[in-house]
């Protein structure tokens, strides 16, 4: 699916064009079966609420909490947490956010920052940025590319508002300033091992989070073990809260191991954390390594097997671990693995989230990456990461499928697909699927290219087409992409090559880099003529035609299509013929063929009513109608317009919807009906107004210029 000119006031129309700073959906149809449909966001956006839950068993804090509730909070107020990793920082932040959550009405915004983990590099601030105006509800086509076009738009969306922000594990100054909220009575709290003095010229005040004292330790324990042990004395109790340096993530790594060896006594623990750990009194120093022993404690006392489940999710490349991801790790019986999985959430070593899903501490991450590199031979664990990939594919594919069942695949695993049951009741489950494990999908990617998986990095981008095509996450579209063109190169395989090329092009043609998109499309078309590919060729072609109808080429494009259609045609194709006929339409009304346009209009038409295909015969029916409409036949435009309302409608095509109001406005001032004129005019005003589209702005003059009231 690719770019398609949207088409202005056919009155004054000479060419098709699409304006590069339009945020508008901008549509042309490649072989797509089943429909695509734009949604308006529903009105009045859901404020976010995206903080983490604060822990049932937060303890103490009252020094730090007194600290970040001092200041005065007439504008934004910029609380930076220092302290070791382990010591509770976002536990502490999330708790304080929770208890002043009435003074933020407009919504609490969370971003993991990644700075202190063994990723590739900490979280880009666009991509956060993407996130965060996509929570706040802004539309993504109107979400600027780049880091400071974004930063400006999230100051311009905050302005004057009242939001929370929480900015866990910060590496830089500049990676928060640019998160930073515009002008307003704002919260924002970063988390931090660094002192980040840059943002002193920010108005940021430090809290120095310590590990905890004493009581408040003890006190943790004895909460984290009620009613699982009953021989914690004071004098043990406080010997262990000493040698896990009073950390809250050693702590609960202790009461873990504690409560999965009931048989043994804790005053045994405490000996046996003693002799062989001689650096947990470290453990509140600011080094990683002084961690390391309380984990080494919980990972020896795990039974055999659930020592393994945890060092193989140590490889899980994405930040949030399924259960199926867990199962495929583990490659044995899944009810086996749902028990392991439940241990170690017993042990303290694994958090799960509110909707099921499973996440490592960084620090506990790292200690079960170690061990899965020191304890599990190399052939087994790239059997563990094959069986992951293998997984992720598999569904990745089905959901692919359901939302795109006749688009033509390359990935061999489609076939199988298509035979198989799929794991989605429907299309919104599979969107929903995709769009939460998109930061997995993303990982996993780059896992394959670097490790040498080419196969399956190129096969788990086409699986990605749908995705990226209806929710447009460009930073990701462009990363995976170029990540799997690589690997596809580096296969040696003209076609992945080629099929990579076209998905690559896409995402640069809607990035309005035509000159990028046209030479990717070229090379493309080359590759798949080379091999013989057919359908290749004819999609390359379809896309080669798109981009001479909104360069105002519109012969070529007419010889592009045209070819397209034929080898669509010759293949047994007939969507793929049907959506020819409707670029044709297009393309000949430009040409001023009007005759020749309706002929193919009629063929498409024709098609996709038979099948079913609600948004292709919408967008059939409105190319019809501005084609009577230039030709000033007022009965047969009215009839393909009322009909494509009707249709619109139908299917939730709320964009179509304004358009078709906006050509019956002109159908309505050509018969000199300006009451018709400006009531349509009102009704595509209320949609685009709603959609945000930019289209609000012409429309608005339109209606004042015919003498109707605009808002």
């Amino acid at each position: 699916m690719d770019t398609h000119p949207q088409h202005p006031d056919p009155a004054r129309v000479t060419h098709n064009q699409a304006d590069a700073a339009s945020h508008s959906n901008i549509v042309q149809s490649g072989a797509i079966h089943g429909g695509v449909h734009f949604h308006a966001p529903r009105t009045g956006t859901a404020v976010p609420r995206q903080l983490p839950p604060p822990p049932a068993d937060f303890t103490d804090r009252t020094r730090e909490l007194a600290e970040l509730a001092c200041a005065p909070h007439h504008d934004t107020d910029l609380s930076v947490l220092v302290g070791t990793g382990g010591v509770g920082k976002t536990a502490l932040a999330a708790h304080f956010l929770a208890q002043h959550a009435d003074q933020h009405p407009d919504g609490q915004l969370y971003a993991d920052l990644a700075g202190f983990t063994d990723a590739a590099a900490p979280a880009d601030p666009a991509a956060v940025l993407d996130g965060f105006l996509r929570a706040l509800g802004v539309p993504a086509r109107q979400i600027p590319q780049g880091l400071e076009p974004r930063a400006a738009e999230f100051r311009t969306r905050t302005h004057g508002k009242r939001l929370a922000l929480l900015l866990d594990n910060a590496v830089s100054p500049a990676q928060v300033r640019t998160l930073l909220p515009g002008a307003g009575a704002h919260r924002v709290v970063v988390t931090t091992r660094l002192h980040l003095l840059g943002l002193v010229p920010h108005g940021a005040r430090f809290v120095h989070v310590h590990p905890l004292d004493h009581q408040a330790a003890v006190e943790l324990l004895h909460t984290l073990l009620s009613g699982h042990r009953d021989d914690l004395s004071g004098s043990t109790s406080r010997r262990l809260a000493d040698l896990c340096g009073r950390l809250p993530i050693a702590l609960r790594a202790a009461a873990g191991r504690l409560r999965l060896r009931p048989g043994r006594s804790a005053q045994r623990v405490v000996d046996e954390l003693s002799d062989e750990h001689r650096r947990l009194s470290a453990l509140s120093t600011d080094r990683d390594s002084s961690v390391t022993a309380v984990f080494d404690a919980s990972y020896t006392a795990l039974p055999d097997d659930v020592a393994r489940l945890y060092r193989l999710l140590g490889l899980h490349p994405g930040p949030a671990i399924t259960l199926d991801a867990a199962i495929a790790l583990d490659g044995g019986d899944p009810y086996e693995t749902e028990d392991r999985v439940e241990a170690l959430l017993d042990a303290n070593l694994l958090q799960e989230d509110a909707d099921g899903r499973h996440r490592l501490h960084d620090l506990v991450r790292d200690h079960a990456r170690a061990k899965a590199h020191s304890d599990e031979p190399e052939p087994r664990r790239a059997a563990a990461l094959d069986r992951l990939v293998d997984r992720y594919l598999r569904t990745a594919t089905a959901a692919d499928l359901a939302l795109n069942p006749h688009r033509w695949h390359l990935g061999p695993l489609f076939a199988e697909a298509a035979n198989t049951p799929s794991p989605f009741p429907d299309r919104d489950g599979a969107l929903a699927w995709l769009e939460a494990e998109l930061p997995v999908l993303r990982s996993l990617v780059r896992l394959c290219h670097d490790t040498g998986r080419h196969q399956a990095a190129w096969q788990l981008c086409e699986a990605l087409w749908a995705l990226f095509t209806l929710r447009q996450h460009f930073e990701a579209w462009t990363e995976t992409h170029g990540l799997a063109l690589a690997s596809a190169e580096a296969a040696g395989d003209p076609a992945p090559i080629a099929r990579t090329l076209l998905a690559l092009a896409n995402a640069h043609l809607k990035l309005h880099r035509t000159d990028q998109a046209l030479d990717e499309y070229t090379r493309a078309l080359e590759l798949w003529e080379a091999i013989g590919h057919r359908l290749g060729q004819g999609t390359s072609l379809e896309n080669l035609g798109t981009l001479a109808l909104i360069a105002g080429d519109h012969r070529r494009a007419v010889a592009h299509y045209g070819r397209a259609r034929r080898i669509f045609a010759e293949e047994g194709v007939e969507r793929g013929v049907a959506l020819m006929d409707r670029h044709l339409g297009d393309a000949h009304r430009e040409l001023g063929a009007p005759d020749t346009a309706l002929d193919h209009f009629a063929r498409a038409h024709r098609y996709f009513t038979g099948t079913g295909d609600d948004y292709m015969t919408l967008r059939t029916l409105i190319g019809q109608g501005m084609t009577h409409l230039r030709e000033e036949d007022e009965p047969r435009a009215r009839a393909s317009l009322v009909e494509a309302l009707a249709v619109a409608r139908r299917c939730g095509a709320r964009l179509e919807e304004a358009r078709a109001h906006t050509l019956l406005a002109d159908l309505a001032r050509l018969r000199r009906h300006d009451p018709d004129e400006r009531d349509h005019l009102r009704r595509a005003l209320a949609i685009h107004t709603e959609l945000g589209a930019p289209q609000a702005a012409e429309t608005t003059l339109r209606l004042r210029r015919a003498g109707g009231p605009t808002p």
